[in-house]
């Protein structure tokens, strides 16, 4: 008989190339991740990493990208333009405490992207994201036409997201209840007044 193999999945030379660059990131930050590095964590030849990226800063914003992308994918699930607002909320936002858990390194790499000055230069032939939009609409302040409160966006965004952000972070994982729980707290604290 035959030793079975697990099925690994098959990973294309640009995935493994910001796969690489994601591990050394979060490692050693951004300005100790050299090419030389990026080449041996890969299995890339420069050559080959030349061919999809023409910079190490290209190789970091493409990642960026995908990053995003992958945050932005995972936040959405589930989410309806037809739900109350309420529960829109609530969704995306337990989304967001599940996201951070489960991708702490990208999570890493987004605040040190974020930190270190970077700017991001969307793909120019991207198609805007109707979903996205439609929640970024209806998630802004009621003077905009939203159903929040007329706090800064900034505030806005770290009473949500900043602080799911740091519930996720720690040791100790939440129950479905207290994670509703918070939500609702959460919610109240930056919806509209009625």
């Amino acid at each position: 008989m035959e030793p079975v193999h697990p099925v690994r999945k098959k990973t294309n030379k640009r995935d493994a190339i910001l796969d690489a660059m994601l591990d050394v990131v979060v490692e050693r930050g951004f300005h100790e991740a050299p090419m030389s590095l990026i080449i041996e964590r890969s299995g890339a030849s420069a050559g080959v990493i030349y061919h999809y990226f023409q910079s190490k800063e290209e190789i970091i914003q493409a990642l960026y990208e995908r990053v995003r992308a992958l945050k932005r994918t995972s936040l959405l699930e589930g989410y309806s333009p037809e739900m109350e607002a309420k529960e829109a909320f609530l969704q995306v936002w337990t989304n967001g405490y599940h996201f951070y858990r489960k991708h702490l390194k990208e999570m890493r790499f987004l605040d040190q992207y974020e930190t270190a000055g970077f700017v991001c230069h969307p793909d120019s032939a991207a198609r805007p994201d109707k979903e996205k939009i439609g929640f970024e609409r209806r998630f802004r302040s009621r003077s905009k036409g939203g159903v929040l409160n007329e706090l800064p966006p900034e505030v806005i965004q770290e009473l949500t997201f900043g602080v799911v952000a740091r519930l996720a972070r720690q040791p100790r994982k939440l129950s479905p209840k207290v994670m509703r729980d918070v939500a609702e707290k959460v919610w109240e604290a930056i919806k509209a007044s009625d």
